[in-house]
């Protein structure tokens, strides 16, 4: 299988005639300075070659042919190359023509020794190839300028510039060259933005993160959170910083920018690293002992000494912590950076035996602030985004779409949590695949936080809990009955309200009109799922020791009932049973929270035991809760268990309870699924039910479908008891019902004894709108009718001379037959 290199041409530009011109000035030899030039270039080749950077050399008389494996090693070999220094004080740096081209190899290729071995005909053609391409750069060049170049140019072939990332194809300028032999295309780099990733890359390998993708673009996506002038203040006036704050919110990123800033400064850059265990033990060992490793011209950073997640205690750097600020500013130009958790670093705080102040050298980065608002949430997306070439990126759909999710604040809240949905979805161009990366991402973020509170002592996630059941508990009230579970849970060390308020304001939570507590952020919120069931899907102990309890002793409490109620709704399934069960059976017993017990028990009746199903059973005996049960019962028919089902049925036949169903269904009917629907025909037929579907379809003519409506009010029309109520139906909705069924309707009426006087007095108004034939049917059976024949009389008498004569004289007979018998 053949591999891909990367082979680097390097000539030293206008070599003989600026051997002359230095020459001509400091009267050496010209052949000295261009011997004195090769060995410059040569001194920096060899250290890169023993490195492993390059892998292989061809070297002419005044040039070079470099091989190597990889785009870093490319930027980092020619970024060593460009930091030499000549001799000649006017000329402190060689001006070097480079051209960059890729080839494959077979896996037997050697590129060892003086020369490279093997593959010589083949670099012998990429050096003529890359040699012809800068030639092409100075004719392009002085075309442009009317001048050669002089100074140092970096060139690629358009098959290295192809490998290149996005951001470093944005360094580089497109040059088409054309003769009237041929076109060539190749690449441009800006020297001074090549020297800049070299250097980076430099950086990375300082601080032992050689090949890290996400710190090799700390110079292009950083985005500053928006207190980083008054940290980067600090760290300079004090020459220490503590930053603290939220999970994924930047602190390592930011140590990090700062490191890199003072290694552009001419600092060696030092990361004591803090991610496992066994490495912050070794964190701790070298703060406490920080004099034996502090040297100038160098800045630290340790990495989260006091613990990753919980605090982690060390008593010797609790006791001397001021030692060793004070040690650290006895240094000239020493600069240290030390990165914690926010709830860590106030564990760490309030165990320390030294009086000096840690708040005067903390700087904290947070999700309530937030640090990192819109703007720059957007800033860091859109940057990352380019960086991994992201495909919805180049689609102005997909982007605004990502964009306006992410104006909400719960949604990709951390830089953390933006950069790991980038890598997930650089080749995602579908909105569903994106909402549920943005989701999947926004949950760890959750999970995260959720891991923060779960190390915390009993007496705050008791304190917490209350924010997860409401914004809106009053302090006071909140306050009282913290106090009396501390007491019935026997938290024997809990802090006072007070304090743990006091502790939790800078970050956690805030304070409303002087009268609520509720969490700074809604992804505190959202992470209560992750508390009350841990990964394996197992209820969590806090859950079963704290929270379940506190939802039982607010259930007592009127003015917290609905919340806890809300808070059954939210996570029934994430509740002991025993508890859950109680909650509900307490819920039940009031009025304001009884419906939502009822919706909870329907939805959930398969789960529950024989004790809370019989509980529905009761809510629907109630009067005050009974339109609850058949509301929750009909809207969700189709997902209920069949005992559920059951129960509706079992309504209808009660007389105190019929109604509520027909109500029910006639005005939800839209909603309804089908078999609820047909429930509503069945009540139409039953004699003692009938008139209150006609009633409910008389209040809800509007809301109900026409096909569905019509076919209701036809078979009502056929009853004796509901004859009139649908006369009367027909009567005020005369215009609203199609022709056809509206004549149907009353020649079916107009044969019911009740119902005649009504359809009479109907065409009494509509008499003109009425089709001939149907009006002339109508009258003939209204006037057989005792009480309608009286109103045909009249009908008669005002419209004779519309109505067809033969119809006028049998009508007329009729009518004198009846008034003579």
């Amino acid at each position: 299988m053949n591999e891909r290199k990367y082979l680097i041409y390097l000539d030293i530009l206008g070599y003989e005639a600026l051997a002359k011109e230095i020459a001509e000035k400091t009267r050496v030899d010209s052949r000295k300075v261009r011997d004195e030039f090769i060995d410059v270039i040569n001194e920096k080749i060899e250290p890169i070659k023993r490195k492993g950077i390059i892998i292989g050399k061809y070297e002419g008389i005044d040039d070079w042919t470099l091989v190597t494996d990889s785009l870093d090693n490319v930027f980092k070999g020619i970024f060593e190359i460009l930091e030499h220094h000549t001799y000649y004080k006017d000329y402190r740096k060689i001006p070097l023509e480079i051209a960059i081209g890729t080839e494959y190899f077979d896996k037997w290729a050697r590129f060892d020794g003086k020369k490279l071995t093997r593959e010589d005909s083949t670099i012998q053609f990429i050096k003529e190839m890359l040699k012809r391409i800068i030639n092409y750069y100075h004719k392009w060049y002085k075309r442009r300028y009317n001048e050669s170049p002089k100074s140092t140019f970096i060139v690629f072939t358009e098959s290295a510039y192809n490998d290149l990332e996005p951001l470093d194809k944005k360094i580089c300028e497109e040059i088409i060259y054309q003769n009237e032999e041929e076109t060539v295309r190749f690449f441009a780099a800006d020297v001074n933005k090549f020297w800049e990733r070299g250097k980076v890359l430099e950086f990375l390998e300082k601080i032992g993160r050689s090949g890290s993708k996400r710190y090799g673009r700390i110079n292009d996506v950083y985005v500053p959170p928006i207190e980083y002038e008054d940290i980067k203040r600090t760290l300079e006036e004090k020459r220490i910083v503590f930053i603290t704050g939220t999970p994924e919110y930047g602190k390592t990123y930011t140590a990090v920018r700062l490191m890199w800033e003072y290694f552009n400064k001419g600092y060696e850059p030092r990361w004591i690293r803090g991610g496992e265990e066994r490495e912050r033990i070794w964190v701790r060992e070298k703060l406490v002992d920080i004099r034996s490793e502090l040297k100038p011209r160098h800045i630290f950073y340790f990495e989260d000494p006091f613990g990753k997640t919980k605090y982690e205690s060390r008593e010797d750097l609790e006791r001397e912590i001021g030692t060793i600020i004070n040690s650290i500013q006895q240094v000239e130009n020493v600069y240290v950076i030390i990165t914690s958790r926010e709830e860590v670093f106030k564990e760490f705080e309030k165990e320390k035996l030294s009086a000096s102040e840690l708040r005067a050298f903390e700087k904290r980065m947070n999700i309530k602030k937030p640090s990192y608002d819109y703007k720059r949430r957007k800033e860091i997306l859109l940057k990352w985004a380019e960086s991994e070439n992201c495909r919805w990126l180049r689609n102005e759909r997909l982007k605004n779409l990502v964009l306006r999710v992410i104006e909400d604040e719960g949604n990709l809240p951390t830089p953390l949590a933006i950069h790991d949905f980038v890598i997930a979805t650089k080749d995602i161009e579908e909105v569903n695949k994106l909402r549920k990366e943005i989701k999947k991402k926004s949950e760890e973020t959750e999970k995260n936080l959720a891991r923060e509170i779960k190390n915390m002592s009993d007496d705050k996630i008791l304190f917490l809990s209350f924010l997860f059941i409401s914004d809106y508990f009053d302090i006071d009230f909140v306050k009282a009955t913290y106090q009396e579970l501390v007491e019935e849970l026997g938290l024997n060390d809990a802090w006072e309200f007070d304090r743990l308020l006091n502790w939790f304001k800078d970050d956690k939570i805030e304070i409303v009109d002087n009268k609520y507590i509720r969490f700074s952020h809604p992804s505190y919120a959202q992470s209560l799922k992750h508390i009350l069931v841990e990964e394996d899907g197992y209820i969590s102990q806090i859950n079963k020791k704290i929270f379940s309890k506190l939802l039982l002793k607010l259930a007592e409490k009127d003015e917290a009932a609905h919340n806890v109620a809300m808070a059954v709704v939210s996570n029934f399934d994430k509740l002991p049973e025993e508890e859950r069960n109680k909650l509900l059976l307490k819920l039940a017993e009031k009025e304001e929270t009884a419906g939502t017990v009822v919706w909870v028990l329907a939805h959930n009746l398969n789960e529950l035991p024989e004790e809370a199903r019989d509980l529905l059973f009761k809510l629907a005996e109630k009067e005050e809760t009974a339109e609850n049960v058949i509301w929750v019962l009909a809207h969700n028919f189709n997902k209920l268990p069949e005992e559920a089902r059951d129960l509706l049925f079992k309504l209808t036949e009660k007389e105190e309870t019929s109604r509520d169903v027909i109500w029910v269904l006639a005005d939800s009917f839209n909603q309804l699924p089908e078999e609820a629907r047909d429930l509503l025909f069945k009540l139409a037929e039953k004699e003692e039910t009938s008139r209150d579907v006609a009633n409910a379809v008389a209040y809800n003519f509007d809301k109900l479908p026409e096909e569905e409506r019509n076919k209701l009010l036809l078979k009502l029309a056929e009853k004796e008891e509901t004859s009139r109520d649908v006369a009367g139906i027909v009567a005020y909705n005369f215009n609203k019902l199609p022709g056809e069924v509206r004549d149907e309707l009353l020649l079916k009426l107009s044969e019911n004894n009740e119902a005649a006087w009504i359809v009479a007095w109907t065409v009494v108004d509509i008499f003109n709108n009425l089709p001939g034939e149907v009006r002339n049917k109508l009258l003939l059976k209204l006037s057989e009718n005792d009480k309608a024949a009286g109103i045909v009389a009249r009908i008669v008498r005002d419209n004779f001379n519309k109505i067809p004569e033969e119809v006028r004289r049998q009508l007329l007979e009729k009518v004198r037959r009846r008034w003579t018998n």
